[in-house]
């Protein structure tokens, strides 16, 4: 099956931002949130069938795809929701963590592929939310479900100009546990570094500090989930960072020149590969 209407659970910078090029594409748009405000800017935009803040009412409305925009542990409380009134249209979902996530829709016998856009920004709400966010964007697909059109999950979102890869909820979130997590971790405590170190430095950032700390800036509720979710593996990442900033400690300290500059020419190096 074609997905020709998208019910979207949570109308925040991702769900909306979907909301906008699903509409943009000529297919149906419906919205559910729980949050006043959000509700009567999305109904401003002019691009929704209906919006709601009530499940039941957002039930009946029958998208044929339900897409879930809400943080990790919100994803769970809507899976377990939506198992418990019996659902069984196709569900994806949009979180930064797919194990528990996936493991969990499982377990509840839902008609679920887990899915993760690979776009963003550093601000959120609806009013946060554009056109043109997941244009040349990755998504990657985390399947569950044997019988899901995983196939229409793919064509909907290379519709809106997205490129999709597929892989284990498992071998995602190391993936990007360490292209992500680890980051956002390592841009909050610098953040906090300088604070203790000097907070007057903050009135001399240039590009390098803003570009290097732009992510600090992220959504708290957000990352205090994906943080706690994916906690194996980011406390793996930062034990593994920690002995290398400590082995920088030691070669600064023991002012090795041809050791340091050997590390960041291949550090270097690696970072002009990356396209």
């Amino acid at each position: 099956m074609a997905f020709k209407s998208i019910g979207i659970i949570g109308l925040g910078l991702i769900g909306g931002s979907f909301a906008r090029a699903f509409c943009d594409r000529g297919l149906s748009v419906y919205g559910l949130d729980g949050c006043a405000s959000t509700l009567a800017e999305a109904a401003q935009a002019d691009i929704f069938q209906a919006l709601t803040d009530d499940i039941d009412q957002f039930l009946k409305m029958k998208p044929d795809l339900i897409y879930i925009c809400v943080p990790v542990e919100a994803t769970k409380a809507v899976l377990k929701t939506l198992s418990g009134k019996g659902v069984t249209a196709p569900v994806t979902d949009g979180a930064s963590t797919k194990s528990s996530v996936c493991a969990l829709a499982g377990e509840l016998g839902l008609n679920f592929c887990g899915g993760h856009p690979i776009a963003g920004r550093e601000v959120s709400g609806f009013s946060a939310s554009v056109n043109g966010l997941f244009d040349n964007a990755v998504h990657v697909l985390t399947p569950v479900a044997e019988g899901f059109p995983e196939d229409d999950l793919r064509a909907l979102h290379e519709g809106i100009g997205m490129r999709v890869t597929v892989m284990t909820a498992d071998k995602h979130d190391l993936v990007f546990g360490s292209i992500s997590h680890l980051p956002h971790v390592t841009a909050f405590s610098l953040v906090e570094a300088v604070n203790q170190a000097c907070p007057e430095a903050f009135s001399y950032t240039g590009g390098g500090f803003r570009d290097f700390t732009r992510i600090a800036a992220s959504n708290p509720r957000m990352w205090t989930d994906i943080f706690l979710d994916n906690d194996k593996t980011v406390i793996e990442l930062i034990d593994t960072y920690i002995d290398l900033l400590k082995s920088w400690r030691e070669d600064i300290a023991d002012k090795n020149e041809e050791k340091i500059y050997k590390r960041i020419e291949e550090a270097s190096s690696i970072r002009r590969s990356i396209k």
